[in-house]
């Protein structure tokens, strides 16, 4: 198996989250809600889970092309991690501009924008689907003889260069700002103000929108998230409501020229009348973000449950590869139905107490049935079940859910 530095680099990333939640608090500066923290997040956590099914064909067809068309086979020495990890991230620029300027594609990656704050939570917000619009992107790295684990590796040590420059703590950083990518131009790139939109694409060196033509240094702070925001804590929604507004586009557009505008022309293309609509000017003056105010218990509840949630998920990331295909998509599938169902608390919807019921006994038996022969899990696992439901129909009784 191709080692991924970012399965190494998770612990840091919830450090370093945790040192800047610190800062946050301290200086009382209001970068991180619950809601919106959980919801990146799960999102992320989502994403790793269903990436395990996709990369079948993500870096499947890579090393398909490796294997049968490589001009080259580029051996494995320091000078060659280095060449990679360039032209890596040249072909990541171009992935990555794509992903903004063709509303198909950016179906894979409107996840990640979609967030209304900017920390380093919203780093590890992406979306399940990015790899499979942007893996052609990286084939000409095949076609050089450049390995999949080659690939794995830069492409990895780019995302996590990319996780840092998520924070509005950091600002200029001096001579670095003419050629790397830094906090404040990663800020402009998540600007929903129109003159940020679809600017500064790059990974890790800025020098590739500079030469572009897709540069933009920061003026004013930007706000935050996507013109059209989707109003809702649910990830697996996040991952697929741009495909029902294109789907409603299509629906609307009238001729066949006009539905490949809408799947390849940039996104925000109205079909019907066949134009682009101005993006509306924002100010943080008075930019009112979505929020929806839920008693603070729900929302510790809510916490514990992905903290629950996400040890389970990292076991599965790390053992996958000896479970068979069927486990895997039960593990999976309680996953998915846990991170929907922390949003529908956090939207507070009465249905989210009933469904979270059946979601612990479901997953305290299955989980139950994996550990069977491991006595100490299944006294954790009893115990946390047992926490889990006294504290749900708690708060359940609190919120006059349920009558006892």
């Amino acid at each position: 198996m191709d080692f991924n530095p970012v399965m190494l680099a998770i612990p840091f990333f919830f450090l370093a989250m945790g040192i800047e939640i610190l800062i946050d608090r301290f200086h009382k500066t209001n970068l991180y809600r619950t809601n919106d923290t959980i919801t990146n997040l799960s999102a992320g956590t989502s994403q790793q889970v269903i990436g395990i099914f996709l990369k079948v064909f993500t870096l499947g067809i890579y090393a398909w092309v490796f294997h049968n068309f490589a001009f080259f086979q580029v051996p494995d020495t320091w000078w060659a991690y280095i060449l990679a990890f360039v032209l890596y991230d040249l072909c990541y620029y171009f992935a990555h501009r794509m992903s903004h300027e063709v509303n198909l594609f950016w179906t894979g990656h409107v996840v990640h924008h979609q967030s209304e704050e900017y920390n380093l939570s919203v780093a590890l917000r992406q979306s399940w689907f990015q790899g499979v619009w942007t893996a052609p992107f990286y084939l000409p790295m095949a076609l050089l003889g450049f390995s999949t684990a080659q690939l794995v590796m830069v492409g990895g040590i780019n995302l996590i260069y990319q996780f840092w420059i998520h924070t509005e703590l950091v600002n200029k950083m001096g001579f670095l700002e003419y050629f790397m990518n830094t906090p404040s131009h990663h800020r402009v790139h998540h600007g929903r103000n129109p003159k940020y939109i679809d600017k500064n694409h790059a990974g890790t060196f800025i020098i590739w929108d500079k030469l572009f033509g897709t540069f933009q240094a920061e003026e004013e702070r930007p706000v935050y998230g996507i013109t059209t925001p989707i109003d809702s804590w649910n990830p697996v929604w996040a991952n697929f409501s741009h495909y029902k507004y294109i789907s409603a586009e299509l629906q609307e557009a009238p001729t066949l020229k006009e539905k490949l505008k809408v799947l390849f022309y940039k996104p925000g293309y109205d079909a019907k009348m066949a134009v682009y609509h101005a993006f509306p000017e924002v100010s943080r003056a008075n930019y009112q973000k979505f929020d929806i105010v839920i008693p603070k218990p729900v929302n510790f509840y809510v916490l514990f449950q992905y903290i629950i949630m996400t040890a389970g998920a990292l076991s599965f990331l790390i053992f996958q590869a000896d479970m068979d295909l069927l486990s895997k998509g039960v593990i999976a599938s309680l996953i998915c139905l846990a991170v929907i169902n922390f949003g529908w608390f956090f939207e507070n919807k009465r249905w989210a107490y009933q469904l979270e019921i059946g979601r612990l006994l479901l997953t305290g038996i299955y989980a139950g049935f994996l550990m069977q022969t491991q006595s100490l899990f299944l006294v954790i696992i009893a115990g946390l079940l047992a926490i889990s439901l006294i504290w749900l129909f708690w708060i359940s009784h609190k919120q006059k859910i349920f009558k006892f």
